[in-house]
Parts: C-alpha cells; sequence; structure tokens
C-alpha cells in the first residue's frame, strides 16, 4: 500500500467514528487550535501505523508485577491520605494571602475560566484514546497484549504519583485566592480544591501523549517520526495552559506535571524493552 492509501485508511476510521478532522467533528468541539493538534497526532499515528512492526518488549512476569505492586501501592497511600484532608473551612479561606505564593505563580490567582476547564477536561479524555490508535495495524496487535499492559501499567503508575502528590502537599488552588464573582463559594468548600499540586489532566496528557510517541518509535524503527514527538509534547503543553487560564493550577503544578508525565509515558516502555 502507499502511503495515500495509509492516510485514507486512517481517515476513515475518523469519519466511520464521528472523530472528524473537520467541520462540526469531535475535535473541533474543542475549540481553537490545540484541537487540531489533538486530531494532527491522532491523525499522523494512524496514517504512520500502518506499516511492519516490530516485537521489541519483553514483559517478564516479575518485574512487571514488582512495578505493579509499587502503583497499586502508592494508590493505596493516595486514598489513606485523601481520607484525612478536610475541606478548608470560610475562615481559613479568607486568611489565604497571595504574597505567600512564589512570585512565578501569583498571577494565576486572576485566572478563571469554567471554558478553559471544559478544554482541559476534553483534552484529558481524549488522551485516553490516543494509544489505541496503534492497534488499528494488524503486525502491531500482534503485540498489542504487551502494550496494553504497559498502558496500564502507566496509568497505575502516574495516578499514583499524582495523587500522592496532592494529598500530600495539600496546596490550595489558584481560584482560592480569587475574590471574584465569577468563583463560586462552594466551590472553594470542597476538599479537591487543595489538590493544586501538581497538575493531574497535565501529567496524565503527557504520559499517554509521550507513551504514544515512544512506542510508534520502538514499534517502527524504520519510520521513527519527529513530528509526532513534537505533537506529543504540544498536547500536554497546551492541557497545562487551560488548567492555569481556568485557575485550576498554578504554572509550578503544571510545569511539574508535565516532567512527571512525560517521565512515566517515556520510562515505562522503556523498562521492557528487549
Amino acid at each position: 500500500m502507499t502511503t495515500s492509501k495509509y492516510c485514507s485508511k486512517g481517515m476513515y476510521f475518523f469519519r466511520t467514528s464521528g472523530l472528524q478532522l473537520g467541520g462540526n467533528g469531535w475535535c473541533f468541539s474543542l475549540g481553537c487550535w490545540g484541537s487540531r493538534i489533538c486530531g494532527a497526532l491522532l491523525s499522523l499515528v494512524l496514517s504512520l501505523t500502518f506499516l511492519s512492526a516490530q516485537k521489541p518488549y519483553d514483559l517478564k512476569t516479575g518485574p512487571y508485577l514488582g512495578y505493579t505492586a509499587i502503583g497499586a501501592g502508592l494508590n493505596g497511600i493516595s486514598l489513606a491520605l485523601q481520607s484525612k484532608i478536610k475541606p478548608l473551612t470560610i475562615e481559613q479561606i479568607n486568611s489565604l494571602d497571595e504574597k505567600n505564593i512564589w512570585k512565578p505563580d501569583r498571577w494565576v490567582v486572576k485566572q478563571f475560566s469554567t471554558q478553559a476547564q471544559h478544554i482541559s477536561d476534553r483534552f484529558l479524555y481524549a488522551s485516553f484514546a490516543v494509544p489505541f490508535t496503534l492497534a488499528l495495524d494488524k503486525p502491531a496487535r500482534r503485540t498489542f497484549g504487551k502494550v496494553g499492559l504497559i498502558y496500564l501499567q502507566t496509568l497505575l503508575l502516574n495516578y499514583g504519583i499524582s495523587n500522592v502528590a496532592k494529598s500530600s502537599v495539600k496546596r490550595a488552588r489558584p481560584f482560592m485566592y480569587n475574590d471574584s464573582e465569577l468563583v463560586p463559594l462552594e466551590l472553594k468548600l470542597k476538599k479537591a480544591a487543595r489538590y493544586s499540586f501538581f497538575s493531574s489532566h497535565t501529567s496524565f496528557t503527557a504520559a499517554l501523549s509521550f507513551l504514544t510517541a515512544k512506542l510508534h518509535h520502538d514499534l517502527y524503527p524504520e519510520n521513527r517520526s519527529k513530528i509526532i514527538w513534537g505533537l506529543a509534547a504540544i498536547i500536554p503543553a497546551y492541557t497545562g495552559m487551560q488548567r492555569i487560564r481556568g485557575g485550576k493550577h498554578f504554572l509550578t503544578d503544571v510545569i511539574t506535571g508535565y516532567l512527571v508525565g512525560a517521565a512515566i509515558g517515556i520510562l515505562v516502555p522503556e523498562l521492557y524493552r528487549n
């Protein structure tokens, strides 16, 4: 098959599944240029996936169960920590002073946008599907059982690490310092208002975007595309920007989430390389 036929096959998937890249399709419902980047990564992976896949991974039972146990343990610890966290009282909220925030983060307290929050949510949900585009190629499906286990372990480790950090640091979100009437009081009185550090939206989109790029890099060594790595870097950065615009996270929360997620997405498959 020619490259154009590969592209056509990938685009056919979008049309038949409703994940269209134009018009009133799914990606454009996210709004602005970031939606096109999300669609571009998906279509590019699809177009380049219909090639001869390698089998680069060897999931030995002992190491896999060991790392899985670490992930499960982190999630158990986070649940125990979260059970002890209580929302801030109105008095505690009123006593928050933005002058106590590190200067590079301080400007974020003026940010609040429900639209930006919704956009970041959609990018998060979309990122969970990105690695599965690799399963559309028959040769890749021969090793996709192992890839699926790597995917699940990536999610488990990222979820555990991010939640342990959130429930340990208990950092108040930027909107907690915002006196605007746009920020409802009931939002500030929730336990989740103390989960600012670090951004799990950013870490998940980074982990899954970089995981997809890493898997493609390993499965198709004859077709290693720098564009895929570039798009994998841009998507979580855009997601993090929306989390800042939404008043959900400080700049340092997003940067940390990005670095942690990217590291997990790259390192987990590397653990099982032949």
